[in-house]
């Protein structure tokens, strides 16, 4: 039987618990405006060579 490698969270740099998926840990232990600030932060360092 195959075993599912454990999630990792970009946004807090935590290992999710098994079982959990990361969806699911996004939208319950992260605020939209924290996800927000991430995901802008990593187009600026893609897009504009933006560092944080």
């Amino acid at each position: 039987m195959p075993t599912r490698s454990s999630v990792f969270c970009p946004v807090c740099n935590e290992t999710i618990s098994h079982g959990d998926s990361l969806e699911h840990h996004l939208v319950y232990e992260h605020r939209p405006r924290e996800l927000a600030s991430r995901l802008a932060s990593e187009w600026e360092a893609e897009e504009l060579g933006v560092e944080e």
